[in-house]
């Protein structure tokens, strides 16, 4: 919004949290085009900053514009002719411009140029009428700055689309859509104390850390709210739409009791998916390079990365490996209880940090706290207010004890017995005054079903499944040596609502508190029924305090070791057991419980079931990574009923097994099947097709497997079927189209795949389908296009996409997000069907395609860009219509020697890899790319030179050259913040604008840096550390800012100071 001098003054105050400032001249604009943009910006979700709208009466009308201003995420700024005539348009204009935020120019009725230039066109006269004013040669330069710097910004001019105002309109909410973030709140509780005050105090601090990444720790004493209060400030910048893209890790208590070896294979790989998910929507299911993964968020602008309890320094490290490659204006937020462990990270990341200390409640915050979960009020009731206020005393103004011991007493009043329960609470917090002390009341009122599970969820099933856990209960039913829970749904909400159990946000999982693990470990232990870590599970065997009542046993974390059956004799009822991997049991296994629910036995040395194990009555078994187990149960060991109970098997690597025993199919709950990497397993028995129940099927690597039985269509509740690497296959049976549920099917690497069956057509809920190295995959299915909830298709080898002949498959696939073609002869003709309106990914790659259709302009959702196409020649011109795209990536196009003018169209690219392309020069509209921010040159050997436009892009942080040999000179470059450069053997020279980049590495055999008096800049304070036998430079220091960079193969270095 902006305020003509000649309209009259309005009053107002902004009551919204706007996420769009309008910049206009009104008597142009207000009326017409704003008008009709204002009204598209809310249709599309969006709250846009419009005077008459936004505008309340009562406050002066110039400070609640400039409260907008400020509280706006995006910027528009339409420029019309009279614009330069208004103060407010340019005062405005000005404090866009310095805020940082983006900013989006509309040229309505004039052009770029005409901002350049004040002193002609149409802005001319205005100006010399703001001089006349008295306006001071200062404010008419900053203006003319402002001007000049929005010239500069990539915008959207009217006379580009011919004076449609409508395409216009639409063309700059998507660039707005395109440049707000899209990121979710975390789950939070619903009545929170003391956390908007600790929250703004932090967002303070992280807002002072200037514009580089910044680390804020939160440090406190378990249960004070760390994680309470991370959510918070994570949620704050969710609405405040700051960062691009966020991720919020947290790593689990016995995630940091398990040793090094086992971190790296299980808690850090999954935290490692969600992380690249989160910030760069990637998916991968081992994320083996996840260095080079990590590296690619410095592509996406500013993030936001939350570790939540971090116990080591290793387990931040392995999350966040290179914390100086995020880009600008970047946040980590670390919370921990140990302060060493911040001060590490802080210490070794060279980065601006600032420490939070969580300090417990005050006694104010305490009863509010108290008062809400024990009376659902702001007060306690009149006769209840001197015993409530010395269980408050007792509890610290620890917020978790506050939340636990008032929702125990919820609903005890002062009538008859209730009236010593709550003397007796304050007696007992008095005299244990610890924090697990504390705790331990709430768990000694609970009844005995509440005790029992949770117990069971602290010591056995926290971050598992919670099916896991109601399949353990439901199978408890009936018996009589566990105290059997016979309500296990109405007790969980119970323990629910006295805040000692939650459920994730996807109600699959179980969250305890870590104070209330370590109170159920010594719970568990004292009674002898949990021994659940590898000290207690240890004694508990050397010294045999196992008993009729133990329950659980888990060795987790511990070394392989020997046992003999007769250590386990005198637990007869052990319903849960978790033995080290690799370990040898020996002796008499009938001395083993019959009653076992939950089996962990990893890395079984023997080569089948021993004889005696009974585990009928189990819901879970895990014999993975048992290397030398042929086979699993005879006929002869009475499993011909199967298992009654068992929801998950899991085989992994399982090597030497050839096949299933045919009674698997009696086991009518199982649910998750896994036969990974089964190398020797042939076949699956017939009876696979009589789980109904089966969600989970993974044959990932059974590369003997020749094929599925017809009698898997039978198998009605499949969800996910994974072949990925099954070399031997050769086809899949009809019936697979039967699975209506069946959601992913995954043939990755199945190199003797011939065909898949038509049938394929019928999977209606179909959307991830994934066939990348079929070599032998001739050709897709017709009916391929029915499946119209398809998502990802990822096709490779010589399968033609071969798709309906109606040719409307655009609009049958309107779901597709992600689409890879490889070495598909076909797929000029699929893309010719039209616009998949939500494609978001394409690859395409083949030796054979020399060009590609226009018809690829209309993908208007698509944000990645991948070709790789051996003998294409050149571009199509309408790539540039591709506005939201940001990231393109051309590789081995050997004879792409030019790239298309259209180019400067991609106003959204952030990141262009060029890699082993025959490209001689840049064009000269990539000076446009105003939003590029990573330009990769590797392998382009013709390469001769870079366009002079190239010093147009002010948003450019990192410009790679490798291997661009016949490159001689390089234009001027003043924002990198790196300069990486292997093998560019005949640069001579450098520019003087690297006086401002702040990393120059160099590799190159001929590099003859003359550095010129503008590198006074770039040396200025600077002390060699280190040079080279010859006596040349290879590292100095910025005393200035504490870093150390590097500078290598530079062989002559010439007027360094």
């Amino acid at each position: 919004m902006a305020m003509n001098d000649c309209e009259a003054s309005t009053s107002g105050a902004v009551t919204e949290n706007f996420d769009v400032f309008l910049n206009h001249r009104g008597p142009d604009v207000k009326v017409t085009f704003v008008a009709h943009l204002e009204d598209a910006l809310r249709c599309a979700g969006f709250r846009p900053f419009l005077d008459a709208r936004s505008l309340m009466k009562g406050n002066p009308a110039l400070k609640s514009i400039d409260q907008a201003l400020d509280a706006a995420k995006v910027h528009v700024a339409v420029v019309s002719k009279r614009y330069a005539e208004s103060k407010y348009c340019l005062n405005e204009l000005v404090a866009m411009m310095r805020s940082g935020k983006p900013v989006i120019p509309v040229f309505y009725d004039v052009e770029p140029v005409d901002l350049r230039w004040v002193e002609n066109g149409p802005f001319a006269e205005a100006f010399l009428k703001h001089k006349s004013k008295g306006r001071t040669q200062k404010k008419l330069q900053e203006w003319t700055d402002a001007l000049r710097a929005l010239a500069d910004i990539t915008g959207f001019c009217l006379a580009d689309y011919k004076r449609d105002e409508a395409l216009l309109k639409r063309e700059v909410v998507n660039e707005v859509a395109r440049l707000t973030p899209s990121n979710n709140p975390l789950e939070v509780e619903s009545y929170r104390v003391g956390i908007q005050g600790r929250a703004h105090a932090c967002i303070q601090m992280s807002d002072n850390m200037g514009a580089g990444t910044g680390i804020l720790g939160l440090v406190g004493m378990g249960g004070v709210g760390k994680t309470t209060l991370a959510r918070e400030i994570y949620n704050h910048f969710v609405a405040e739409k700051k960062f691009r893209n966020m991720t919020f890790l947290e790593i689990h208590r016995a995630d940091s009791s398990t040793s090094d070896v086992e971190v790296r294979s299980t808690w850090v790989r999954e935290l490692q998916k969600q992380l690249l998910w989160d910030l760069l929507r990637v998916q991968t299911s081992t994320p083996n390079d996840y260095s080079s993964w990590f590296r690619k968020v410095a592509s996406v602008g500013p993030v936001l990365i939350v570790v939540d309890n971090v116990f080591k320094f290793n387990q931040f490290e392995a999350l966040v490996p290179f914390v100086s490659d995020l880009p600008p204006g970047s946040r980590i937020i670390v919370t921990s209880r140990d302060r060493g462990v911040f001060n590490t990270v802080a210490g070794l990341s060279q980065q601006e940090h600032c420490l939070y200390d969580v300090s417990t409640l005050d006694v104010e915050e305490s009863n509010m706290l108290f008062n809400w979960h024990a009376f659902q009020a702001d007060e306690a009731p009149e006769e209840l207010k001197g015993v409530a206020k010395e269980v408050v005393e007792g509890c610290g103004g620890l917020p978790l004890a506050l939340k636990v011991i008032g929702s125990s007493l919820f609903g005890v009043r002062s009538d008859g017995d209730s009236e010593a329960i709550w003397l007796e609470a304050g007696d007992a917090l008095r005299q244990n005054s610890d924090v697990k002390g504390v705790l331990k009341w709430s768990y000694d009122h609970l009844s005995e079903q509440e005790k029992h599970l949770f117990l069971d969820v602290a010591c056995l099933f926290c971050n598992r499944g919670m099916e896991e856990a109601l399949a353990y209960w439901s199978s408890c039913h009936d018996c009589t040596s566990c105290g059997a829970v016979l309500t296990p749904h109405t007790t969980l909400r119970s323990l629910i609502n006295k805040h000692l159990v939650s459920i994730d946000c996807d109600r699959t999982a179980f969250k305890v508190h870590d104070l209330l693990i370590d109170l159920g470990q010594e719970v568990g232990k004292k009674v002898k029924k949990y021994f659940v870590n590898k000290t207690t599970a240890e004694e508990s065997i050397m010294t045999k305090q196992g008993t009729n009542e133990t329950l659980a046993l888990s060795f987790v974390g511990s070394r392989k070791r020997k046992f003999e059956a007769e250590d386990f004799a005198s637990m007869p009822n052990l319903h849960f057991l978790e033995l080290p991997d690799g370990s040898v049991v020996n002796g008499d296994f009938r001395c083993i419980s019959t009653k076992i629910r939950c089996l962990r036995w990893r890395g079984i040395v023997l080569d089948g079931i021993p004889l005696g194990l009974d585990v009928s009555c189990a819901t879970s078994l895990d014999f993975s990574m048992s290397t030398n187990l042929a086979s699993l149960w005879t006929d002869s060991q009475g499993m011909l009923k199967g298992f009654p109970n068992l929801l998950q098997l899991n085989l992994q690597e399982c090597t030497s097994i050839t096949r299933l025993p045919n009674f698997i199919g009696q086991s009518s709950q199982l649910e998750v099947l896994n036969l990974g990497d089964c190398i020797k397993l042939k076949i699956l028995p017939k009876s696979i097709g009589q789980l109904k129940r089966l969600q989970y099927l993974t044959l990932w690597g059974c590369s003997s497997l020749k094929g599925l039985p017809e009698s898997i269509g039978q198998a009605s509740g499949l969800h996910h079927v994974y072949l990925g690497r099954c070399t031997k296959l050769k086809k899949l049976p009809e019936s697979i189209g039967q699975l209506q549920q069946l959601q992913s099917l995954i043939l990755f690497g199945c190199t003797s795949l011939t065909a898949i069956p038509d049938t394929i057509g019928a999977l209606s809920n179909l959307k991830r389908l994934h066939a990348q190295g079929c070599t032998s995959l001739v050709k897709l299915p017709p009916s391929i296009g029915l499946c119209s909830r398809l998502q990802e298709l990822w096709v490779d080898a010589s399968a033609e996409c071969q798709t309906s002949s109606d040719g409307h498959i655009g609009e049958a696939w309107s779901e597709l997000r992600s689409l890879e073609l490889r070495n598909c002869g076909g797929f000029g003709s699929l893309l010719a069907y039209g616009a998949f309106k939500s494609l978001t990914s394409l690859t395409l790659e083949d030796n054979t395609v020399t060009e590609l259709p226009e018809s690829i302009g209309l993908l208007m959702s698509l944000t990645f860009l991948e070709i790789a196409c051996e003998r294409l020649h050149c571009l199509p011109n309408s790539i540039g219509d591709l506005k939201l795209l940001d990231r393109l990536s051309l590789r081995r196009c050997d004879n792409l020697k030019r790239l298309p003018k259209t180019l400067g169209g991609l106003t959204s690219l952030k990141t262009l890899w060029i890699d082993r392309c025959s490209i001689r020069k840049l064009p000269r509209s990539i000076g446009q790319l105003s939003g590029l921010r990573r330009l990769e040159m590797e392998g382009c050997k013709n390469l001769q030179k870079l366009t002079i436009s190239i010093r147009k892009l002010a948003g450019l942080r990192r410009f790679m050259l490798r291997g661009c040999g016949s490159v001689r000179a390089m234009g001027a470059l003043t924002t990198l913040q790196g300069l990486p450069m292997w093998g560019t053997t005949s640069v001579t020279e450098l520019p003087a604008s690297l006086g401002l980049v702040s990393i120059l590495v160099a590799y190159g055999d001929n590099l003859d840096a003359t550095l010129d008096s503008g590198y006074t800049r770039f040396v200025g304070t600077r002390q060699v550390l280190e040079e080279d036998e010859s006596g040349f430079l290879k590292a100095y220091h910025d005393e200035s800012r504490g870093v150390t960079s590097l500078v290598r193969g530079i062989h002559e270095v010439r007027n360094f100071t």
